[in-house]
């Protein structure tokens, strides 16, 4: 029995020793699996800082990377920026150099524009004259020194400008000054004739500039270019007005003028004229005239504004009963006539004054059953003038539009002061 028992004691010692051993093994296996599973936790940790610090690195590698790209766009940047502030100063280079080339250009062209001005003659045709076709103006090398005038409507001009006249034409309209009467040849030539012209008279004078009225431009004017003589051409005759007078003289101090204060002279007195004739012009509107030129006691024509004696008479106020836009004069259409009922008859011919007074009142008393159908010329109020208002000389214009003025103040009644 005691043997029994040892044997369950010792039994239950080993089954003792052997579940303590499990427990140990158990203890050891759950330490050994804690060990792992923080092992394996803090390989997580540490491979969770390794990503970290690899994002890390990456991150800075990145933005290094585009801090560089930054700093190498920035450099690029500026070099583009170089280069198109080098392009845009060499560019402004470029065109201030051609600038600076076109304006040398500029300034040589406008120096020898000036020096061809200085060392040649040019003699521009007025407005009127280009309208006709006369646009190219006469240049010669110098100022002509031997000048001769076959009209007598630039002698006065030429005069006062101190220009040489070696040859002028007889004129019935006025008298040339004493020292030109004396010292320039008397040419004879006609405006109603041009054709009928003794040149070699005009040669002989050995001229460097032969002014001429236009109508002779076929037949003198043509003779005269062909033996290399120049030659102007000028508008005037009996019927020029007072536009085309001034417009002639200022084409001529223009060209003649040689400082001596004889143009600015000339120019004032057609200025002074104006203020004169802006007073009158209040004074005679609305006040009709009927301009009659004529030859002889049967030969009459009438003027519109656009001859001498009306361009005068219109310039100073007033109304021409006569209008015709293509002519300057006409012959009288005596049917016609007996309808303008005119406040005055002006009358001019080629005599002075009082001699054609007496032409006309011939004329008047021939037929008073037409002329007193006109009450103009029924009561008196008929104005007679001298030939100096037939034609013009030129700047006579001037002295004549003031007596003129007087004239007609005079004979109507209406002051003028």
């Amino acid at each position: 029995m005691k043997r029994f028992i040892s044997i369950l004691l010792v039994l239950a010692m080993v089954f003792c020793l052997v579940a303590c051993g499990s427990d140990k093994q158990n203890e050891q296996s759950n330490e050994n699996k804690n060990v792992s599973t923080n092992s394996t936790a803090d390989t997580e940790k540490n491979d969770n800082a390794d990503k970290n610090v690899d994002a890390d690195t990456s991150a800075q590698f990145t933005e290094q990377n585009n801090s560089s790209e930054n700093t190498n766009l920035q450099e690029a940047n500026t070099e583009e920026t170089n280069t198109e502030e080098t392009n845009t100063e060499e560019t402004n280079t470029e065109e201030t150099n051609t600038e600076e080339t076109n304006t040398e250009e500029t300034n040589t062209e406008d120096t020898n524009t000036e020096e061809n001005t200085v060392t040649k003659f040019v003699l521009n045709y007025p407005e009127d004259m280009q309208i006709l076709g006369y646009t190219e103006p006469v240049v010669l090398e110098k100022t002509p020194e031997r000048v001769v005038a076959l009209s007598a409507a630039p002698v006065l001009t030429l005069y006062e400008l101190g220009v040489n006249l070696v040859g002028v034409p007889n004129s019935r309209v006025v008298k040339w000054p004493d020292d030109l009467a004396t010292n320039a040849a008397t040419v004879s030539f006609s405006v109603m004739s041009p054709e009928d012209f003794d040149y070699e008279s005009v040669v002989s004078l050995e001229p460097d500039l032969v002014l001429l009225a236009m109508n002779g431009a076929d037949s003198a004017g043509a003779k005269l270019e062909s033996l290399g003589i120049p030659v102007y051409y000028l508008y005037a005759g009996h019927t020029v007005p007072y536009s085309s007078i001034k417009m002639q003289t200022e084409a001529l101090v223009e060209a003649f003028d040689n400082g001596s204060g004889a143009g600015q002279k000339l120019t004032d007195a057609f200025s002074q004229l104006e203020k004169e004739v802006e007073i009158a012009k209040n004074a005679f509107a609305g006040t009709k005239v009927m301009v009659l030129q004529s030859g002889s006691s049967d030969m009459h024509y009438i003027q519109t504004n656009k001859g001498t004696l009306g361009s005068m008479l219109d310039m100073i106020g007033f109304e021409n009963v006569y209008e015709n836009e293509s002519a300057s004069m006409v012959q009288l259409d005596y049917e016609q006539a007996l309808d303008y009922d005119p406040d005055y008859v002006v009358c001019v011919g080629g005599t002075d004054a009082a001699t054609h007074q007496a032409v006309m009142e011939e004329a008047f008393s021939s037929n008073p059953d037409y002329w007193n159908v006109i009450d103009a010329v029924k009561e008196g109020r008929v104005i007679y003038v001298d030939v100096t208002y037939c034609s013009t000389a030129g700047i006579n214009v001037i002295d004549n539009t003031k007596a003129l003025m007087d004239i007609m103040a005079e004979a109507t009644g209406i002051s003028i002061k």
